[in-house]
């Protein structure tokens, strides 16, 4: 981990993540990453709205604060997954981060695509954990030297591990790239999805029928194994970025990036991968 540039407000992040105070002092670190992991996948939505209003995914600890904590907003795997590394350390837990080459049916992509947290909450134990993945989280033992341990799949996606220990200012050049590159997921459509008790989420997502046109937002709801689907105006998508996600600051982009991958892939239906 990079030297922080502020100090970790660790009682304002248990706060925002729904946990008491008292959280901080548990003696137990595999429980506390646990609890940690759980309850800030379930707070904060993972979303890429200000990438397309033409802001850059920082990830310097004092934007992270400021983003996820102070402005109560969601992100991408390099900020969802640095919030966590933050705490973490901030509670005592030695945490690294792993960059990861990300697979949505067409093969690898670029290196360092993806981020991860790697956990050692004893010094012969290690943990992957993951809440930026944009869908299920992750929490699980994982071997450095197994290299059947370092693929990870997820749902339609899966990405494979680079066990090399990095720190955040490594990851800012592939969120620049993510947050302005025709070939990035991210630029091909809106995205903000959060789960909802278990076994559910809510996607909201939307992509312009027409190049440089309005998005056409749509939220998806996932209960289980029913899944229902339905077109929204811009104006209901941004009240539910308050009422359905959390965020009361967020704009909802009236126009998005437009990329033939967009069109190819699956962005814009409710995957952010």
């Amino acid at each position: 981990m990079a030297e922080r540039d502020v100090t970790f407000p660790t009682s304002a992040y248990l706060a925002r993540i729904g946990l008491s105070p008292q959280v901080a002092a548990v003696s137990d670190p595999v429980a506390l990453i646990r609890m940690c992991a759980a309850a800030q996948h379930a707070t904060i939505a993972f979303e890429n709205l200000d990438i397309h209003r033409g802001e850059c995914v920082g990830v310097a600890p004092g934007a992270l604060i400021a983003r996820l904590i102070d402005g109560r907003r969601g992100g991408i795997c390099y900020q969802l997954n640095g919030l966590l590394a933050l705490a973490l350390d901030a509670l005592g837990v030695p945490v690294t981060l792993w960059g990861a080459r990300v697979d949505s049916g067409a093969g690898e992509g670029p290196a360092r695509g993806h981020m991860a947290v790697v956990a050692a909450p004893t010094p012969d134990r290690r943990l992957l954990v993951d809440v930026g993945f944009g869908g299920e989280a992750v929490t699980r033992p994982i071997d450095p030297s197994d290299p059947a341990d370092l693929l990870v799949r997820l749902g339609g996606a899966s990405y494979r591990l680079d066990p090399i220990d990095r720190n955040l200012d490594d990851f800012a050049e592939m969120a620049r790239w993510h947050s302005s590159s025709p070939h990035s997921r991210f630029t091909g459509s809106v995205i903000c999805t959060r789960p909802v008790g278990p076994g559910g989420r809510d996607t909201l997502t939307g992509r312009p029928d027409r190049p440089a046109g309005p998005i056409a937002y749509r939220l998806i709801e996932a209960r289980g194994p029913r899944r229902t689907e339905r077109a929204l105006t811009r104006d209901a998508a941004e009240a539910l970025l308050t009422s359905r996600f959390g965020m009361p600051d967020a704009v909802a982009p009236d126009t998005s990036y437009v990329v033939d991958h967009a069109y190819r892939q699956r962005v814009g239906n409710g995957s952010p991968r």
